[in-house]
């Protein structure tokens, strides 16, 4: 199992964009060169300040998980609990392109907007 947390990042018409995504991504192209592997695309949805400890958020923050392996992502399910985010399934790993997408948005508001690297997209539910 490989558990992919990268974004195909670069310089996209002079600023930083993804260099892959409307019919490849980065967790497919990690698939390709691994082909023997289960590649899981996540922990690539929030700021490196919350990758071994989300508690200090509200509350936990989501962490997708996308991959063409059942077995790969109960596997990561664990991990990704343990470091105080909420796993939830992303389908298969084609949806890495919109995990890659979701990335940038945060990246964006982390840099350019005004929450700063100190938070992470939740989960909120309806009651009752």
């Amino acid at each position: 199992i490989v558990l992919d947390a990268t974004n195909p990042l670069g310089m996209v018409e002079g600023d930083l964009g993804l260099t892959v995504g409307h019919s490849d991504s980065g967790g497919e192209i990690v698939q390709r060169l691994l082909p023997e592997a289960r590649v899981v695309k996540t922990l690539n949805q929030i700021g490196a300040e919350f990758m071994a400890d989300a508690s200090a958020l509200e509350r936990p923050p989501v962490m997708f998980l996308a991959s063409d392996h059942a077995d790969a992502k109960a596997a990561a399910t664990p991990l990704i609990d343990a470091l105080g985010f909420e796993a939830l399934d992303a389908g298969p790993l084609r949806n890495a392109r919109l995990l890659e997408a979701f990335a940038m948005l945060w990246i964006w508001n982390a840099i350019k907007g005004d929450l700063g690297r100190e938070f992470g997209f939740a989960v909120a539910r309806r009651t009752g």
